[in-house]
């Protein structure tokens, strides 16, 4: 009988279905760690799994790949023609490096060569053990399972979106699954199908697959049933950044381009800070609103580098207080660049460390030799900028119209924006007459028309919905990012500059400084915020804070010289308190800080210390497993022969009876196709020297095809079994 196997058609199905699994499989992982040339990994799988189907030999497939990666180094890391000796003396020198590095355990000197031939030998491993699974085993479910795992846990955890892709893992997986239980089922019942034949099993699987993943795309889906999962695991996990649309935030992140969703707590702690009185923490500012979040415009002029102590000049005036006030931080996480209040002086820091401003972005970035710098203490100096109620009554609107065109960008919004959000503006501040006015107004209007304060179940706006028109006039409730975009595209709406501003706000205090005025601060991944910057003509870029429940404000000096009616005294109504979800977020992160480190922080620090050590340990695990699964001959006799010798019952010997058979053909006296049990025995007694295989193959034709079990004594055939067994280890 002909196997399925030697069916030339059908493993090439299987081989191409084998191919598009692992695509899904580097896909996320080429998108997730920024790695380019994607094709060519791809190609690299294609060109293994074709030489594994046409079973071309070890030595030859092994100089293919070879070859392969060669050229590939050459290519992408060399502008050197192939193969010259400039280029391999290049890639000899660039393995002496990493030699020298891995002797050393220097693992941050480990070069992207180095890593790319990792990367290489790990896809030349997956497709060795996917070829042994399909070829030999016929048998993919372990593989398909990790890879449903695999994505699954991308979706959930990373900024990689597997919505489509784990539907195409569904629909290759199970078409795989399919053809090799139909290939297992003609290779138990020794069934000799041809290509006419098989087409009548494989075009019906093919057809219930397909329709079935229809009808589950565009069938009515029920929400899901459990909580997010999210916010619990990442409290765990100390890590803290962007998470995709549909996810929301966690902590601080760089991409807003796609607002909207939930905002994950996470009371990992950032920074402390040193400081007299609570402070918002600036980290940069975004100018273009796209109906969706917010991105930066082009640089207009080159960053101002600034040394150690220098005066740093932003766009807001430090304050007219005789002594300035002093804020030291004392960083808990590494982030590439200056958290610093309002009002900044100067900025110290050990060590020769310049700082670059961008008056692009209002960002703040240390440099050590030309290099970005993350420093684990930095000291500023700053005095809070104070603003004339006199010049704020001045703000006329007709000064709007003489900014100068480096404020248009302030100004900009998308032509898609709805009208009824610019109808809202004019509704908002009818009645205000300065433009100082117009931005408390709508500063005032959140907390005063029916919205809520919420991290939790905040919706993501359609493909053809604005983010903020979604906010003001069908869910009105969400956070800071919410509350902050709103209100800067209501005062553009009004052509007043406005920018969205980043950082995060004051944290919780848990401790005074003995002697001191100062008072010490814990900000977490919880306290990442966004704020508003409004320019005021005649007076400059302001503070607002729009959400609810948050109490900065820019420092006002009240200098009238004549007196107000009581209408105007109330100008700056008092915030309410935080909301109770913001108390118990800060209590928890106290209540942590005051504990001390736990055991969870405690593990993320030493892996985030011991990173390249864990990543050599875990490769020598790969490599020591797949050395054990090559080599399972030998030492599984070692765990059998015990195992089995404990065993009693009917159903031991028939087990271990094919147990031995498995570990024959390990040993590679393989069963012809066709060949009975008896005709084997008999060849294995020849080749061994004993009549052993022959007694034990004559009881178990007397259990199962003689139907009587009960006459098979265990006791009697154990020994010859184990000495059969034990020889396939020699």
């Amino acid at each position: 009988m002909k196997s399925i196997r030697k069916n030339k058609a059908f493993m090439a199905i299987l081989y191409v279905l084998v191919f598009l699994l692992l695509a899904e499989w580097l896909t996320p992982v080429i998108t997730l760690t920024d790695t380019g040339h994607k094709n060519l990994f791809l190609l690299f799988i294609g060109i293994s799994l074709i030489m594994a189907f046409l079973q071309i030999h070890w030595s030859i497939s092994a100089g293919v790949k070879v070859f392969f990666i060669l050229w590939f180094l050459i290519h992408v890391y060399t502008d050197s023609a192939v193969f010259s000796f400039e280029a391999l003396g290049y890639i000899l020198f660039d393995l002496q490096i990493n030699i020298e590095a891995l002797f050393a355990q220097d693992w941050a000197q480990t070069t992207d060569i180095f890593r790319t031939v990792l990367f290489f030998s790990l896809l030349w491993m997956a497709v060795y053990l996917i070829h042994y699974w399909v070829g030999f085993r016929l048998s993919i479910f372990l593989f398909y399972i990790l890879t449903v795992v695999f994505i699954a846990v991308l979706d959930t955890f990373s900024p990689y979106n597997g919505d489509t892709a784990i539907i195409r893992i569904m629909v290759v997986g199970l078409m795989l699954a399919g053809l090799l239980h139909l290939a297992r089922w003609l290779e138990g019942h020794r069934i000799n199908e041809t290509l006419d034949r098989l087409a009548g099993f494989i075009i019906p699987l093919f057809i219930m697959v397909a329709a079935s993943t229809a009808l589950a795309l565009y069938l009515p889906k029920a929400g899901p049933i459990w909580p997010d999962p999210v916010p619990y695991l990442t409290s765990f996990s100390g890590e803290g950044g962007p998470g995709p649309a549909a996810v929301g935030r966690i902590g601080y992140g760089v991409d807003d381009s796609e607002l909207g969703g939930s905002f994950i707590g996470d009371d990992t702690p950032a920074f402390r800070a040193e400081v007299e009185d609570g402070q918002y923490w600036k980290v940069e500012t975004k100018d273009i609103y796209t109906t969706k979040g917010w991105e930066l415009s082009e640089p207009v002029a080159d960053p101002v580098l600034y040394s150690n102590g220098d005066i740093i000049e932003t766009e807001f005036i430090p304050g007219s207080e005789e002594e300035s006030l002093t804020a030291v931080l004392e960083m808990e996480q590494d982030f590439p660049f200056v958290l610093y209040p309002y009002g900044v002086e100067s900025i110290q820091t050990n060590g020769e460390i310049r700082y670059s401003y961008s008056a692009n972005d209002q960002k703040i970035e240390p440099l050590l030799s030309g290099a970005p710098y993350e420093p684990d203490n930095v000291e500023i100096q700053f005095n809070e900028p104070s603003y004339s109620l006199t010049g704020l009554r001045e703000t006329t609107v007709d000064k709007l119209a003489e900014l100068p065109p480096e404020f248009d960008r302030y100004k900009q919004l998308p032509e898609e924006l709805p009208q009824r959000v610019r109808d809202l503006a004019a509704e908002i501040t009818q009645n205000s007459e300065t433009v100082y006015d117009k931005a408390q107004a709508i500063e005032n209007y959140f907390e005063r028309n029916g919205f809520e304060y919420s991290l939790t179940n905040i919706p993501v706006p359609a493909e053809d919905q604005d983010y903020v028109d979604q906010f003001l006039f069908e869910t009105k409730r969400g956070y800071c990012d919410n509350f902050s975009t709103s209100m800067v595209v209501l005062l553009r709406s009004l052509d007043i500059p406005a920018r969205w501003v980043k950082g995060f706000n004051e944290g919780v205090q848990i401790d005074a400084e003995t002697g001191s005025d100062s008072d010490i601060y814990q900000v977490t991944n919880n306290n990442a915020h966004s704020w508003v910057e409004a320019y005021m003509p005649g007076v400059g870029w302001m503070l607002f804070e729009p959400t609810i429940g948050f109490t900065g404000a820019s420092q006002i000096d009240f200098d009238l010289d004549v007196e107000t009616p009581d209408s105007e005294e109330q100008e700056l109504p008092e915030r309410p308190e935080r909301p109770e979800i913001e108390e118990q977020d800060e209590a928890a992160a106290a209540a942590a800080v005051d504990n001390g480190p736990n055991f969870w922080d405690r593990t993320g620090d030493f892996i985030s210390a011991n990173k390249g050590l864990l990543f050599l340990a875990a490769a020598a695990f790969l490599l020591l497993a797949l050395a054990l699964f090559l080599k399972r001959q030998k030492w599984m006799p070692k765990i059998l022969v015990p195992y089995y010798r404990r065993k009693n019952g009917k159903q031991t010997f028939e087990k271990a009876y094919l147990r031995l058979l498995k570990q024959l053909d390990l040993y590679g006296i393989k069963r012809q196709d066709g060949q009975t049990l008896m005709s084997y025995a008999r060849y294995i007694d020849s080749f061994f020297g004993t009549r052993e295989m022959t007694r034990l193959t004559a009881s178990y034709e007397q259990s199962v095809y003689g139907g009587q079990p009960e006459t098979v004594d265990w006791h009697e055939l154990k020994e010859s079994w184990e000495n059969l067994i034990n020889r396939t280890s020699s």
